[in-house]
């Protein structure tokens, strides 16, 4: 019994520390502003992690005016996040990208920062757009292809 109880307090603890250093949430909404049906594709290591921690996953197909949204919170360190995803029409390519990451200034300040990219190829049209932050530093982001 003694043992049982040693290694469940430990699964907990561990547990506990996981969580004392997830980085914020980002939620994320995809939109296919576009004519054709969008089509998920992973080509970094980046763009798979996301999809393999995303909750709910992002759709792996979207039909034209339709929108998928999903979460993505690391377990990597309370100071970062980045959630990263690449969608194809056709001929056309969107790779999008979020992160944010706590920075040291001088004096010991942190100061949170956001960014966003949306990157075309093949004649897509790309955006991306942070809609909002928390005071806990998670934030929003939207990702547009036409």
């Amino acid at each position: 019994m003694k043992k049982k109880s040693q290694v469940l307090l430990a699964s907990v603890s561990l547990l506990m520390a996981g969580m004392v250093q997830a980085g914020p949430k980002v939620d994320v909404t995809v939109k296919n502003q576009g004519a054709e049906t969008m089509v998920l594709k992973l080509v970094t290591s980046n763009e798979s992690s996301t999809y393999q921690i995303a909750v709910p996953r992002p759709a792996q197909e979207m039909a034209p005016g339709t929108v998928s949204t999903f979460g993505v919170q690391r377990v990597v360190s309370p100071d970062v996040n980045a959630a990263m995803v690449r969608y194809t029409m056709g001929r056309k390519t969107c790779a999008f990208g979020t992160t944010f990451q706590m920075r040291l200034m001088p004096g010991g300040i942190k100061k949170p920062e956001w960014t966003k990219t949306a990157t075309p190829s093949g004649g897509a049209t790309c955006t991306a757009n942070i809609t909002g932050t928390s005071a806990d530093n998670s934030w929003r982001v939207e990702f547009t292809m036409k």
